[in-house]
């Protein structure tokens, strides 16, 4: 369930990315109300790309359950041969 014009914030991926970019942040400055919101920030990007993944793991599942159970006499679209 990837796509090209997906934003980076829109993927576990991307999430991940941020999460360690805000990490990296927070390890080089030396406020510590900056290091404390950057670290919170890396913590909210990880609980996004964790759910972004339990997301797309569900519909994965529900598709190849779909898939299975359709008669071999339908088309993709659900029509009938």
């Amino acid at each position: 369930m990837s796509s090209a014009k997906r934003k980076p914030e829109d993927s576990a991926v991307g999430c991940r990315a941020f999460a360690a970019s805000d990490l990296e942040r927070a390890s080089a400055t030396l406020n510590v109300h900056m290091r404390s919101t950057f670290e919170r920030s890396a913590e909210a990007w990880t609980v996004r790309a964790k759910l972004l993944e339990r997301l797309e793991a569900t519909f994965n599942a529900r598709l190849h359950t779909a898939q299975r159970e359709r008669p071999a006499s339908t088309l993709a679209d659900g029509s009938a041969i």
